[in-house]
């Protein structure tokens, strides 16, 4: 990192769009050649595309601007031509100016910093009348650039002004915007052909790229150049010299423009006011497309070979863009990723993203609209290795970056986004001598896929991951339901088997839900539900697992057969705080049973369970079973009781119905604090009120369904048992 934004360094920021065209390509480098040469480090913020359009896309483009630290800079340079939008290239310029950053700007005259402009009005002016005046060509069509941009209006009133000298009226229709681009350059081609004014004898280009698709269509047409019409263009830039006929253009001497910048920059690093101008000129080269040159097939033959050459070596690198694609589809981690980043891209580069590139919110604390406060290296390549993971902070660019800067003197920063989402961005070492930012171009864009894929796929994952999860929990209390119970169930029994432990199974029925429910309602009867929940989280939070099959059917296994009878008493302590805490009119009381066991599979797990629920019997299935003998004997019991007046009848009942009403009374005392005496005193009152009912029923001829007695003598005690309990805790 740099301290306290200063460096050792001598450093220029260039600031400029389409690196990969030959026109900028050629101005970056000789600007970079000649400033390492004078010990200067290059920083290049560039984007791939040209600004000019509003879109979400261009948008995202530019964010690469505002990764700018301009603390750290000695000097700005921007390109304004090649970003095209002013917009643009004046905020940047403000920015500069606010840090006392100088500026320089190549190619266009801009107010209140260094201009260094080209001479090529006069010399675009020669050419114009090269057509005219010598060629003696009176139907002249003109095709500029970008309709509006001053650039391109300049060579529009030179055309006009050359037609008027000559005596040629100016007709619209022979003016035509290809935006300086091949495809529009095309159409307004079509457009001269189907126009029914006379077929031109000279097309002028505003740059090279649009006269090269001019002739590229016109030999698609059969019409030949220069025999059936002059072409000419503007720029010299190096796809030229494949082009069939060579075109008669003008050029610059972009190295003259390199060693004048880097002079004027070291003059004011040594105390120099920077101008307000440097002039660089243009020199028109006559050549075949005018007819002025004659076309040499030799030459022609070894243009072709060595066009074959390139198109080969981006063809390769083509295919490996489209493997590099292939690969990352597989790829399910951010360390599989950087992995075949690294083997995909330039030798030394990196893939920086925004610390909340991931994740589902967007982070507040930024260093700017575009980038978080601190980055995150997604991939690092470096000698032959990589790494990922390391958090730097933005302004430093890199992490590291004084020791970057020590070892590479050029780097370009390129953005990544989907549409105007900024997702972080690429650096770059490269080469101004033979770096190929067309094949770093194609690494960008698909990058650029890439992420945005990984991204949406990383968030589809989770998204499924937790769908999966929530598809396991209740989602009342968010423990595992039943279809989760059985899906981990295996490891645990795994890991006890392989400890030889085994496993206690415990069988927990919330009692008097219904009551509840009944009596207070159903919020109150859920609030039960999930207290009970938390409560067996809590006891299994050592190790275990805790679910809810249902209603108020809770199961809860633990890994050691030895803990049982703890865990048990665990269970019923902590249901036991709960209540004294609680503020509720009622308790929460349960029934549990537990086994244990040594299962290898999940059918013998099933038989332990059910084993286990047996010990957790409700009060009304209790009763029914303790009373059975005389519930379903109707005929025999009558006897009975009618030959004995009940006495033996009544014993007997009194009995067995004693016996299990203690167990229920004991149970429920758990969550209280009540004594022994109190606990006698209780299950005799419940237990001579059942036996003098169902004495009562017998009595009346078993004249009630037998299920709705039993149900209305269990509910009798569920509903008051705990009011009965409470009131002999007050006493």
């Amino acid at each position: 990192m740099f301290i306290g934004n200063k460096t050792k360094h001598k450093i220029i920021g260039i600031c400029t769009s389409s690196v990969q065209s030959d026109y900028v390509r050629e101005i970056v480098s000789s600007i970079s050649r000649n400033g390492i040469n004078k010990g200067y480090k290059i920083l290049l913020f560039n984007t791939f595309s040209d600004l000019y359009h509003n879109t979400a896309y261009m948008c995202g483009e530019a964010s690469i601007f505002d990764l700018i630290n301009y603390d750290i800079l000695d000097v700005l340079i921007i390109m304004p031509e090649a970003i095209k939008r002013d917009n643009i290239s004046r905020e940047i310029k403000e920015r500069a100016s606010e840090h006392g950053v100088p500026v320089i700007c190549v190619d266009r005259l801009v107010e209140n910093c260094c201009s260094v402009i080209f001479n090529y009005t006069d010399v675009f002016e020669k050419i114009v009348r090269h057509v005219v005046e010598y060629h003696d060509c009176k139907r002249v069509n003109f095709i500029a650039g970008v309709k509006g941009n001053s650039f391109s209006e300049e060579r529009v009133d030179v055309y006009k002004k050359v037609l008027a000298e000559n005596g040629i009226k100016f007709e619209p229709e022979r003016l035509g915007y290809g935006d300086f681009w091949d495809v529009p350059a095309r159409r307004v081609l079509q457009g001269f052909m189907d126009s029914e004014l006379e077929f031109p004898e000279a097309i002028i280009c505003a740059n090279d790229s649009m006269a090269i698709a001019v002739c590229s269509m016109l030999k698609e047409m059969d019409i030949k150049v220069p025999e059936d019409v002059i072409v000419t263009g503007f720029d010299g830039i190096d796809l030229e010299k494949y082009n069939s006929p060579r075109l008669t253009t003008a050029a610059a001497d972009i190295e003259v423009l390199g060693e004048k910048v880097i002079e004027t920059v070291d003059g004011m690093m040594n105390g120099t006011p920077l101008p307000e101008k440097i002039e660089i000129d243009y020199t028109m080269r006559i050549s075949q497309s005018c007819g002025c040159e004659k076309i040499d097939p030799r030459q022609v033959g070894d243009k072709i070979m060595e066009l074959y050459r390139r198109m080969n070596e981006s063809d390769g690198h083509e295919l490996h863009m489209f493997s590099y694609l292939a690969k990352t589809v597989e790829c399910h981690t951010v360390e599989e990723m950087a992995k075949v980043m690294s083997n995909s891209g330039d030798y030394y580069n990196w893939v920086c993203t925004n610390s909340d590139f991931l994740s589902n919110t967007k982070q507040r604390d930024r260093f700017n609209e575009s980038y978080t406060k601190q980055m995150r290296v997604f991939m690092q390549a470096y000698d032959g290795k990589y790494k990922t993971g390391e958090i730097f902070d933005t302004k430093d660019l890199l992490p590291d970056m004084e020791k970057v800067l020590d070892r590479h003197d050029c780097i370009m920063f390129s953005p990544l986004h989907f549409q105007d989402e900024v997702i972080g961005y690429a650096a770059n070492s490269f080469n101004p001598v033979y770096f190929l930012f067309q094949n770093t171009r194609r690494f960008i864009n698909n990058t650029n896929q890439i992420m945005e894929s990984f991204k949406n796929r990383q968030r589809l994952e989770k998204a499924n991951a937790e769908l999966a999860r929530i598809h396991m929990l209740d989602p009342m209390t968010g423990i595992y339901n039943r279809r989760g119970f059985y899906k981990n169930i295996r490891k645990l029994m795994t890991k006890a088997e392989k400890q030889g432990i085994g496993i206690a199974v415990f069988s927990i029925d919330m009692d008097n839900l219904k009551g509840i429910n009944d009596r207070y309602g159903h919020n109150e009867g859920d609030k039960a539900i999930k207290a009970l929940s938390v409560i067996l989280t809590r006891c299994t939070a050592g190790g275990g697992i805790c679910s809810r099959f249902g209603g108020d059917e809770f199961v809860v296994v633990i890994s050691d057969i030895n803990d049982a009878e703890r865990f048990y008493e665990k269970i019923i302590h902590g249901i036991s705080e709960y209540n004294r805490r609680s503020k509720s009119v009622y308790n929460v009381v349960i029934s549990c049973g537990y086994k244990t066991g040594e299962p290898k599979t999940l059918k013998e797990l099933d038989e332990l369970l059910k084993e286990s629920d047996k010990e957790t019997a409700t009060f009304q299935e209790e009763y029914a079973r303790s009373t059975a003998i005389v519930l379903n004997n109707r005929q025999a019991i009558l006897h009975i009781y009618r030959s004995k007046d009940g006495t033996v009848l009544r014993s007997y009942l009194e009995l067995v119905v004693k016996d299990f009403v203690r167990r229920f009374v004991k149970k429920a005392a758990d969550s209280h604090s009540v004594t022994d005496k109190d606990i006698e005193y209780i299950t005799d009152f419940y237990s001579y009120a059942i036996v003098g009912n169902t004495m009562h029923w017998i009595e009346n001829g078993f004249t009630s369904n037998r299920d709705n007695f039993i149900k209305r003598i269990s509910a009798s005690f569920e509903y008051t048992i705990q009011d009965m309990l409470k009131a002999s805790e007050s006493n």
